[in-house]
């Protein structure tokens, strides 16, 4: 007999993205939400950046991030957060 159990993935992410912390600095903040296609895109242990080790170590293809790590994964400057 097979028990069908409710997928959770939505509401694991909506959890990680209402914590408001990046999952890579820890600084609490807005955050954004990095995506990747495949893990298996993400390289070889010891010749990735340290956030595709971090993807790779949560078996994730989304990590939580700030603006600023956000922009440093896409290698680019970090842009001013908009204020009201």
């Amino acid at each position: 007999m097979r028990v069908f159990l409710p997928r959770l993935d939505g509401v694991i992410m909506v959890a990680r993205l209402v914590a408001g912390g990046c999952e890579s600095c820890g600084r609490v903040d807005e955050v954004e939400v990095h995506h990747i296609a495949k893990l298996a895109g993400l390289g070889r242990p010891g010749i990735r950046p340290p956030w595709a080790d971090l993807m790779a170590a949560r078996h994730r293809k989304t990590l939580v991030v700030c603006g600023t790590c956000h922009a440093d994964i896409h290698g680019k400057k970090p842009v001013p957060a908009l204020t009201k």
